[in-house]
């Protein structure tokens, strides 16, 4: 086969024919698309498959049907030689000509963008399910009607960590012949009180005719092999596709035997997104091998060739019948996302089960169905049973060539009957995450009993039980089990004793592992098997919680569904918002109810005040640049066209937590393909300093790089230097470095660690996170001592990585294109690391892909390395760091340890409270004091009567903290309403009365707060927010029918909870901005403010267009329209001393600074206008007034400043939010059912922008407490450092009703017309979804408490001193964390007291 003759890959890209002859097998689709085209939608998110933000249309030819197959796929792991003979298209490729897809459209109109950086993947999966609903229709000889249910499941496997998801629910469902109008939130295609008709006549329609279509010549091309060979840069690679089997083994044997070379077998390469290390030399393409693409179907089984796409395999299942199949099929739904199982093979994924361990659900619901497999060698083909296949590892010289699944097919006239279910639990109930255990149970069970003396019931005649991702490497069958129920009739005695047998032969196979414990698997597979028994038992109801009575007809819940839910009605009676929506000015979208026939899916409601008299400002405009975003020609860092002879740059990060480097050797790095030079701390200039991040706000300052000491894992030591961004990577991991880890001791890798050996970090600063209220702590009726708290970290998660490219210029100067929110403080580090003045160094910052703080100072030492690069080899240098290392450098979240005494009354007021927080800072110095003051002043948020606290900062070896959206602040929020809630546990009273008893009242807020900040009584809304959202969510009742929800249920609980929001904000930065009219009267802005997101652009835009409208007066607005401006990106040259973005308070300042620029303009332009008033009785217009001031020579640019910062700009945000909670006991997992929130944001700029940040901010916080875990192992390594470990929230995860209400409240003149942030109070909110999770908790152990009470035994553990209902529960209700707090082993405990009451 060395002698096949060589091909050229050919495929369409957005309609443009592509020819390649020299192709590296390893490069990706997306690598080539961003390399080597001008198409940059598709973005460069994770690497991993796991974001979405990669996503593209495949389309392929089948010449056998002549139909053009379509469907999505990751370009991140898609070999660029995987698409030989097919057509991609991107965002951009939607498009007609210049005319928007409908599906940009939508997305810009309802406000679904923010940053923008994952829309373009979101457009490409919204229209590729339209596309495939319209061929559904057209090639199926039927009309299917798309659902709202089936839209919002368009962009599963799409990331999102702005947005909270609901407004791109509601683009998707806007395409749903179902949906009522009504439901659809806010956005820009209507009025809220338009006629139903205007509005849906509003929106653009989807027109399939006008889909780009497959290229004709695309078609001479389907089916044919593909063998290109590579050499660039002295290594041989290949790809070369397989027609039949004994190619395979021909080629084989050709690359691997007699060249012994790393050869590959490939399908679709998704395995890349989980194994990236091997990189073989070989790839063999065995996609298109007939045996491997086999169908075919009998009575008895269904034969799947091994090369078919789960997709396919989904299809054929649903279009089957039996017992099994359709089990299946819904399972695999679950298995990653849909652009994965797009092109991951079924044959592929068992691979991986049986050479790497992969925790694999497919391997174990095929394990459990039954399903053998076809291996194929050279010399014959082999039928064994999987599980024989998964323990023998296969000879590398065969081939898997199909799987046998057998239908188990039931007989008509047998009273024998086929049960199969799976199972599998993960914090994302659709899927794109990986499970913590899988199981798949198959019996087969009598159901009547024929003649004798059998006894009645359901007996087990065959039985297969499989568990998987059980922490040991392969899945399990519990023969034990198995045998012991085959054969008896189901009763609550034989159960008992099966899940007794279980638990012992899970015990000796699970394993702990990074992410989970052994016991937690254990319990949850007894709860499996719980759940599969439970309906064939007849002699008890086993859904009665021991209160209940064991008697009682109980609603019955048999677990959860196929979606993951559980089939109970709601209780939910919550009513609307009557109230809001009868004010003067206010707008709402949406509903806050359900219809009846509306159960399923998402819905919400947005209400707020909308006033003409400042306008535009205070109308919900649409996004500045949002079409721009879904098109995919928003322009981030990573995107801009780079000069000729750009070099990459990749971090060589440090493997230890604290040591001694004693060499650095990058000689076989140098050597690698590509590889240019190696930059360390050695190539800082003679004049410059080893600074990476340097805030001349706070004083403090790290390194760029590691001199002599590294003191976290990550730490970079220098970066790798080559000719792209794959082989700077490649060269990085080669570097040798060599450690002397004996010196320094073992490093400190937790707070305890820290105070064990006094390594706190002490400056001016960390003493300011002390407080102290009242003279003395005042003496309550009881005392709680010492009681301690845990609130883990937070990763930020921004879709866009840490980039930038620095281009060198003559004379010692530099451009640096940056992803910061800080151009001014980047601007100060590079200056100090290169040693040149700063009027030198120009930083160009347009937009961010996000950042929640994560890019205020980390953003540095990426620019800094590029910058020093770029200086040495007088070459431009980039540097996008891949989502590992970014992680991995990034340290997140602080996590903080609480130490509390509290004294109250009865009646659970608290007279005192005494704090203490460790917090932990990292290794590093920036911003780690900071965080202490902000997290003392979120603890302030109840009346405390008297309090006195202390923060210290402990230097620990863990990547420096860095401020993350509310840092500090979600966790000293946390402690403070853990404490209520321990308080009303200790008192055995209601939490809402408690914290009713402890709000603040403007009196008290003075004294905590101060006069600046708590304001006049006027603008105290807290009162008037409490008890307008208590009765608009209609908390009171549904309190009530939540408690009798409990009642009746034992194995799902239900929570409720309410908790008021007081967020100080305060102005810390000077903010600028320059008002700039040309002589057509178009208008351009700069301002120091960012736009990563937040909508910073569009809140400016429409006050720049007030602010120049009041040239004719303050009632007189929308003289100059926003189409007239243009606001434009941060350039430290043109604008300096434009301060940080920061805080979610830039937008208000930015605004202010803004119009007062525009004032000194109105001020110049005021004697041109009324001198062409006087001329004429007709009113000027703007274009006049300007070409007249240009005529006198007039000054058309003014610049503007916020005049007061620091304290004196100190106010108070208040909230309030209602969320309900669903757990299930049995393994941990958590619903959001339901979250009304309230929200003074003053009077907003943009209401549409601040309901954005609202939603986004809670959704975010949702992910802090349910699903957010940062985990490091012993040596100080991040394990969490990927979409495969790390889960931000998807569309499950947000709450299934999401109301959201902007208060009307007083305008205060002491603020720029009225305004406050949003984009930080809201995420202290999602704390009531951890307070419901408590509450939820709290009645699961009530019913574990009796029944301890009545066997005796016992297994929950509770605080001494406390209520018997207090429990501690730190900041992570993970799933895993929830069923220990529930009980790992209340289902033994349920069956024991079942099996005492019955006797």
């Amino acid at each position: 086969m060395s002698t096949m003759e060589e091909t050229n890959l050919v495929f369409a890209l957005n309609g443009q024919r592509f020819e390649l002859k020299d192709v590296d097998p390893q490069t990706s689709l997306l690598t080539f698309i961003r390399d080597r085209t001008d198409f940059k939608g598709t973005k460069r998110g994770c690497g991993e498959g796991g974001c979405g933000s990669c996503v593209v249309l495949l389309s392929k030819y089948d010449p056998q049907s002549k139909q053009v197959e379509e469907f999505t796929i990751n370009s991140c792991l898609a070999p660029v030689c995987s698409i030989h003979g097919c057509a991609v298209t991107t965002t951009e490729g939607l498009k007609q000509g210049n005319e928007p897809h409908a599906v940009h459209t939508r997305l810009a109109g309802f406000h679904a963008t923010q940053c923008g950086f994952c829309t373009p993947g979101m457009a490409v999966s919204i229209a590729a399910s339209l596309r495939k609903c319209s061929r559904k229709t057209q090639h199926g000889g039927k009309t299917e009607q798309l659902t709202s249910v089936e839209a919002e499941k368009f962009t599963l496997g799409n990331l999102c960590r702005c947005t909270g998801y609901r407004p791109i629910l509601d683009a998707c469902k806007s395409f749903a012949s179902d949906v009522d109008i009504e439901d659809l939130g806010i956005n820009t295609f209507w009025q809220s009180s338009d006629e139903a008709h205007l509005k849906k006549s509003s929106l653009k329609p989807y027109q399939p005719e006008t889909d780009p279509q497959f290229p004709t010549f695309l078609k001479d091309y389907t089916g044919t092999s593909l063998h290109v060979r590579s050499a660039q840069l002295g290594e041989e690679k290949a790809w070369i596709s397989a027609s039949t089997l004994s190619e395979v083994f021909d080629i084989h044997q050709s690359e691997k035997i007699a060249k012994n070379r790393d050869v590959q077998f490939v399908v679709s390469h998704t395995s890349y997104g989980v194994y990236k290390d091997f990189k073989p030399a070989v790839c063999i393409d065995i996609s298109r091998i007939p045996e491997l693409q086999c169908l075919v179907q009998t009575d008895s089984t269904l034969e799947v060739g091994a090369a078919v796409s789960l997709s396919k395999v989904l299809e054929i299942l649903d279009d089957s019948r039996g017992p099994v199949f359709p089990q299946i099929a819904d399972h695999l739904r679950k298995v990653a996302s849909k652009h994965i199982r797009n092109r991951a093979s079924i044959g592929g994924n068992l691979m991986l089960t049986q050479k790497h361990g992969f925790a694999s659900d497919v391997a174990t619901i095929l394990l459990g169905a039954g399903a053998r497999v076809t291996v194929a060698s050279a010399e014959n083909s082999t039928v064994i049973d999987l599980e024989e296949f998964l323990a023998k590892p296969s000879p590398h010289t065969s081939i898997l060539q199909s799987i046998h699944i057998p239908t188990w097919a039931e007989s008509e006239n047998s009273s024998d009957r086929v049960f199969f279910r799976t199972y599998r639990s993960s914090p994302r109930s659709s899927g794109n995450a990986v499970s913590s255990i899988n199981a798949a149970f198959l019996a087969i069970v009598q159901t009547s009993t024929p003649s004798g003396h059998d006894e009645p019931g359901s007996k087990v005649l065959h039985l297969r039980l499989a568990f998987g991702a059980l922490g040991s490497r392969l899945p399990l069958r519990t023969g034990r089990t198995e045998k012991y129920l085959t054969g008896n009739v189901v009763r609550v005695d034989v159960l008992r004793e099966a899940l007794r047998i279980l638990r012992e032969e899970i015990a000796s196979s699970a394993r702990d592992d990074k992410l989970h414990t052994a016991e937690y698997r254990e319990s949850v597979a007894v709860a499996y098997l719980f759940q599969f028994l439970k309906p064939f038992i007849t002699d008890a109801n086993l859904d009665n919680p021991p209160s209940y009575g064991p008697e009682v007809d109980a609603v019955r819940d048999d677990g959860p569904n196929d979606n993951g839910e559980h089939t109970i009605a709601n209780g939910n009676t919550a009513v609307e918002n009557g109230s809001a929506d009868k004010e003067s000015g206010v707008q709402s979208f949406g509903r806050s109810v359900r219809k009846p026939d509306r159960k399923e899916g998402f819905m919400g409601k947005q209400s707020f005040p909308v006033s003409n008299k400042f306008y535009p400002v205070a109308q919900p405009t649409g996004k500045f640049g949002s079409l721009l975003q879904v098109t995919g020609e928003a322009v981030f860092v990573d995107d801009i066209p780079v000069p000729q002879g750009t070099l990459h740059a990749a971090f060589v990060p440090s493997r230890k937590a604290l040591a001694k480097i004693t060499s650095v050797n990058p000689s076989e790095a140098l050597a690698s393909p590509g590889a240019a030079s190696f930059i360390s701390v050695k190539d800082i200039p003679p004049n410059g300093q080893n600074i990476g991040m340097k805030n001349n706000l706070i004083g403090s300052s790290d390194q760029v790089f590691a001199e002599d000491i590294v003191g976290f894992v990550g730490q970079p030591l220098g970066v790798m230097v080559a000719d792209t961004y794959e082989h700077a990577m490649q060269a990085a991991a080669k570097v040798e470095v060599e450690y002397d880890e004996t010196t320094l001791g073992p490093p400190i890798l937790s707070l305890e660690e820290a105070v064990e050996k006094n390594s706190f970090k002490v400056t001016e600063l960390a003493f300011m996170g002390s407080a102290s209220v009242g003279d003395d702590l005042e003496k309550g009726d009881y005392r709680i001592e010492k009681a301690e708290l845990y609130a883990g970290g937070q990763y930020h998660f921004y879709l866009e990585p840490q980039t930038a490219l620095a281009v060198p210029d003559e004379d010692d100067c530099i451009t640096v294109y940056s992803s910061t929110q800080s151009p001014e403080y980047l601007q100060l580090s590079l200056g100090a690391a290169l040693g040149i003045p700063l009027h030198n160094i120009r930083v160009i910052t347009r937009r961010l892909g996000g950042s929640f703080g994560g890019k205020i100072m980390h953003s540095h030492p990426v620019a800094v390395a590029c910058a020093l690069a770029a200086f040495k080899l007088k070459q431009p240098v980039k540097m996008t760091l891949d989502r590992n290392t970014d992680m991995e450098f990034c340290g997140g979240r602080h996590e903080c340890k609480a130490t509390y005494t509290v004294e109250f009354n009865k009646d659970g007021k608290i007279t005192s409270l005494d704090t203490s927080v460790l917090l932990n800072g990292g290794f590093g110095n920036i911003y780690m004091d900071l965080v202490s003051i902000l997290l003392t002043k979120s603890m302030q948020c109840y009346n405390w009567n008297s309090w006195r606290h202390v923060t210290k900062v402990c230097r620990t070896n863990l990547p420096g903290r860095v401020l993350m959206r509310a840092p500090g602040e979600i966790q000293g929020n946390f402690f403070a309403e853990s404490i209520i809630e321990h308080v009303a546990s200790f008192l055995g009273l209601d939490p809402t009365n408690v914290r009713e008893a402890n709000l603040h009242t403007h009196e008290s807020t003075l004294r905590f707060y101060g006069p600046i900040a708590a304001g006049s009584d006027e603008y105290f809304t807290l009162p008037k927010v409490w008890e307008r959202l208590k009765g608009s969510s209609n908390f009171e009742a549904r309190t009530v029918s939540v408690h009798e929800f409990n009642r009746k249920h034992m194995w799902v609980k239900r929570g409720i909870s309410i908790m008021s929001l007081l967020y100080p904000n305060t102005q810390y930065s000077p903010r600028i901005a320059r008002v700039t009219v040309y002589a057509d009267g178009s208008v351009v802005v700069e301002s120091g403010g960012t736009e990563m997101g937040q909508g910073l652009f569009t809140k400016v835009q429409q006050a720049t267009a007030y602010g120049l409208s009041r040239l004719w007066g303050e009632n007189v607005a929308g003289q100059v329209p926003l189409s007239k401006i243009r606001i434009v990106q941060n350039d430290t040259i043109s604008l300096g001393n434009g301060s940080s973005t920061e805080a979610g308070i830039t937008s208000e300042g930015t605004c202010e600074a803004v119009v007062n620029a525009c004032n000194i303009l109105v001020d110049t332009l005021r004697p041109v206008l009324l001198e062409l008033q006087s001329d004429t009785a007709e009113s000027a217009s703007w274009e006049a007034v300007i070409q007249n001031a240009k005529k006198k020579n007039l000054p058309l640019s003014a610049q503007g400043q916020l005049e007061i910062i620091g304290p004196e700009s100190q106010y108070i945000v208040f909230g309030a939010a209602v969320s309900e909670v669903e757990v299930d006991i049995l393994t941990g997992g958590v619903r959001v059912l339901q979250t009304d929130l309230l929200y003074d944001a003053g009077k907003s700029i943009n209401p549409a922008i601040d309901i954005g940040q609202v939603e986004g901010a809670f959704v975010q916080g949702i992910g802090y407490y349910v699903m957010e875990e940062v985990k490091w192992d012993e040596n100080g390594v991040l394990i969490t450092n990927g979409t495969w470990t790390y889960k931000p929230p998807t569309i499950d995860n947000i709450p299934h009703q999401f109301n959201v209400e902007l208060l009307n409240s007083a305008a205060d003149p002491s603020r720029f017309l009225s305004a406050k942030g949003a984009g930080e109070p809201p995420l202290l909110l999602s704390t009531s979804v951890h307070n419901a999770i408590r509450q939820a908790i709290k009645a699961a152990r009530a019913d574990v408490h009796q029944l301890q009470h009545a066997t005796h035994e016992g297994e929950l553990k509770e605080d001494k001193g406390s209520g018997t209902s207090h429990f501690v529960m730190d900041s992570k209700a993970t799933m895993e964390s929830v069923k220990k707090l529930c009980g790992l082993y209340n289902v033994d405990q349920y069956l024991e007291w079942l099996s005492k009451n019955k006797s």
